[in-house]
């Protein structure tokens, strides 16, 4: 009997040795998974991500001497789904802050080749003596290829409006049709 049992535990170890040679090698690892949660963000609407602005006609007798503009024209970016949020923020602007505890805060950055004679405006491309003058809803002319101070949005406020004005410029004036290209960045804090 314990020759059988001998048998019996020999041919059970053999098999066992014979199943362990069929298995696949494996090796072992570890994933190291982080994020962020974060409170969501206004979203620009794709209706405001591409627009075409029509300043329309601007005669000579409009912008004669440098620095007049023609009739300014409202370009409106429209955002949804922004949170009621707090804020506190450095400013661009040397010592100034914007704080506030329920409006959601941006930030705008405009990018566009500036002007020859004048820095402040927007080059355009197919006529000369005038540029392009870009103001945020306060009034302020925008600084191209920077980040403007943080402004704050009205909580349920879905729009954010900016102006276009033809400007003259010290650069001698040649008529024609012409267009420029603007590309913008909205950063939520």
């Amino acid at each position: 009997m314990n020759r059988m049992r001998l048998l019996a535990g020999l041919l059970a170890l053999a098999a066992a040795g014979a199943a362990a040679d069929e298995l696949p090698l494996a090796d072992n690892g570890q994933l190291y998974v982080y994020g962020s949660l974060l409170e969501n963000t206004c979203r620009l609407t794709m209706d405001s991500a591409y627009q075409e602005v029509d300043l329309g006609a601007t005669s000579r007798a409009q912008v004669r001497l440098t620095g007049e503009s023609a009739r300014p024209v409202t370009v409106t970016l429209r955002l949804r789904d922004c949170p009621v949020l707090g804020n506190w923020s450095s400013n661009i602007t040397p010592l100034t802050e914007t704080v506030s505890t329920q409006q959601p805060p941006y930030r705008a950055r405009f990018v566009a080749k500036a002007d020859d004679t004048n820095p402040d405006l927007v080059k355009v491309t197919g006529a000369s003596g005038i540029g392009l003058r870009l103001r945020d809803s306060r009034g302020q002319t925008v600084k191209l290829s920077r980040e403007s101070d943080t402004l704050l949005l009205t909580p349920g406020q879905d729009r954010v409006t900016f102006t276009l004005a033809p400007e003259r410029t010290a650069a001698p004036f040649t008529a024609g049709p012409y267009h420029a290209l603007i590309n913008f960045s909205m950063i939520y804090e």
